[in-house]
């Protein structure tokens, strides 16, 4: 008898083989339960960005948008007005970028900008602000600034202390690989209610800065806030209010 036989011609008793069916369909509801599960949900949250320049708020979104993921921040005051969007596929934890896109107002402070990712030409390219243009590597999984953030949400969800993912710098166009672990537990506070957060820390020594996330865990690790410590300025993005969550 071979090994390719199925279990109806091996004439297994019917009782054992309705137990083996139900014990696969058992395992693939598992399997499907534990991918769900690794699943970052859309979501839409009011946040604050401050800077010793700029102290802003804004709305902070993660939607799908016919088969691709947008994140989103949108922020204004009564001087200013930005927008960050990034545009990915996202199927489980494989994320593909696909545009970067920065728009500030007024106009006179010149810092919009649109990075692209040309797979078939495999071009990285910006215009705007920073104007250059870079081979792509197909086999580097590059991020822009934002998506990276759900790259390190699925990360944690997954289970990962450490890890490393390729960031696009918006200035260049080279990919730098950025390093990430959790350096501590903590309590955090958000609107009178208190969540145990891990603070995860990034480190880029050649340039002086550090970025600390403090992050979630029963919120799929969404960020409660994020500070990020360079030579030039500290900038703090923080969570007001979450406005949907799934």
């Amino acid at each position: 008898m071979t090994m390719g036989l199925s279990l109806k011609r091996m004439k297994i008793p019917k009782v054992l083989y309705i137990d083996i069916m139900i014990f696969r369909l058992l395992f693939i509801s598992l399997i499907a339960i534990n991918i769900s599960s690794n699943e970052i949900k859309e979501y839409k949250a009011r946040y604050s960005y401050d800077t010793e320049e700029i102290s802003i708020k804004g709305i902070r979104k993660l939607e799908k948008i016919n088969q691709d993921y947008v994140l989103s921040f949108n922020a204004r005051n009564m001087l200013a007005k930005m927008s960050f969007t990034s545009t990915f596929s996202m199927e489980n934890e494989n994320i593909t970028t696909k545009n970067y896109e920065i728009k500030i107002r007024p106009k006179f402070i010149k810092r919009d900008q649109q990075i692209s990712f040309d797979y078939e030409n495999k071009l990285l390219s910006s215009l705007g602000r920073h104007l250059w243009s870079k081979d792509l590597d197909l086999y580097t999984k590059a991020f822009d600034p934002l998506n990276a953030q759900i790259q390190i949400r699925s990360n944690l969800l997954r289970g990962m202390k450490e890890f490393s993912i390729q960031l696009v710098e918006i200035k260049s166009g080279e990919i730098e690989e950025n390093f990430y672990s959790i350096d501590s537990e903590q309590v955090c506070v958000n609107n009178d209610k208190k969540y145990n957060c891990l603070v995860l820390k990034r480190l880029r020594k050649e340039e002086g800065r550090e970025t600390l996330y403090f992050v979630a865990p029963e919120l799929d690790y969404m960020f409660l806030k994020i500070i990020d410590t360079g030579p030039e300025r500290i900038q703090t993005l923080e969570l007001i209010e979450i406005l949907s969550f799934g």
